[in-house]
């Protein structure tokens, strides 16, 4: 499908939007019916505009060829918290009826002292920013969600999975939880909680400790899940797996992923190819040049080795995000 005939608005009614995917615990996942991807992304600091949320699709099936949304201007945007989100996740019901955006409140544009401002860690949200829709065209929202408990200073990257033995949407971010409460001892962790409606969740909890920042998780073959985050040495990205579950015990794979690509990264996101279902593709924020994403590529995810990909063209301003297929 040639990406200008997304700008009808005809296309996000049609009946592939609302197509079961193949696998009912993560709908990233195999499923030839798929002809597009979807891509959800904030742009970044730099302009007063650049904290809302941007839509972009894929060029004929294509993840390295987009075309952006409302002639690059912001899909949505907010007027709730701060004003400013970071961080989006497109996160879709199994049966794909609903879709749902979730994305850290926080507004690094116009704050006093920019990132050298501590307050954004230790003051800040604790709430997630969510819009709701069951077309991808029409959405309510904004409103706040507060998943986070009172002793967190921030609550970052917010991230969606669907959990079978939950039968539930687990919700996990990062936190710095600033003191012990709340059945949560102080430190740097990602915190989870469930929700079958993002409207009511159950109580934050703790989930990881030691697995650094910006986590997402997706689900593999055979009952695997694989997690990527921003975590171990150059502060580049490591790749984890977990074959028991979603709080089962998780065991590295590879770390250094983007090493002499990139100088470090950050806000990864992962997806399946939609051709190709042994190919994953894995984008990582080169957040230290202000450039956005690199995508990099691999056929065997169980290594965790991945490659730069070639001939890739994105959105301009790509920052983290999101990508599901369509």
């Amino acid at each position: 499908m040639k990406a200008s005939a997304y700008f009808s608005w005809a296309f996000l009614l049609s009946p592939i939007w609302a197509a079961p995917a193949a696998n009912p615990c993560d709908i990233r996942s195999t499923d030839t019916s798929f002809t597009d991807y979807a891509y959800v992304y904030f742009t970044g600091e730099g302009t007063s505009n650049g904290e809302q949320i941007y839509m972009a699709v894929s060029n004929n099936n294509d993840p390295t060829q987009w075309t952006t949304l409302k002639n690059g201007q912001p899909f949505l945007t907010t007027n709730v918290g701060t004003k400013g989100i970071r961080d989006p996740s497109l996160i879709a019901a199994p049966d794909r009826s609903k879709f749902w955006i979730i994305a850290t409140d926080l507004k690094v544009n116009g704050l006093p002292g920019g990132w050298s401002n501590t307050d954004m860690q230790t003051k800040g949200s604790k709430s997630i920013v969510v819009w709701e829709s069951t077309n991808l065209k029409n959405w309510s929202g904004p409103r706040l969600a507060k998943v986070s408990p009172d002793n967190a200073g921030m609550t970052w990257a917010p991230d969606a999975i669907w959990d079978p033995a939950r039968n539930a949407y687990m919700v996990y971010w990062t936190s710095s939880v600033l003191s012990n409460g709340n059945g949560i001892s102080a430190g740097w962790k990602i915190l989870r909680c469930y929700t079958k409606d993002f409207v009511t969740f159950t109580k934050a909890e703790e989930y990881l400790v030691g697995y650094g920042m910006d986590v997402t998780i997706t689900a593999g073959d055979n009952g695997a899940y694989y997690m990527i985050t921003k975590n171990g040495p150059n502060g580049l990205i490591q790749e984890n797996v977990s074959y028991n579950g979603l709080s089962g015990q998780w065991k590295k794979v590879s770390e250094n992923i983007g090493q002499g690509a990139l100088p470090s990264g950050e806000g990864p996101l992962i997806f399946r190819d939609n051709k190709t279902p042994s190919k994953w593709h894995l984008w990582i924020d080169n957040n230290t040049k202000g450039s956005g994403y690199m995508p990099f590529e691999t056929t065997n995810i169980a290594t965790g080795h991945y490659t730069k990909t070639q001939n890739y063209k994105l959105p301009a301003n790509p920052r983290h995000g999101y990508v599901i297929p369509m």
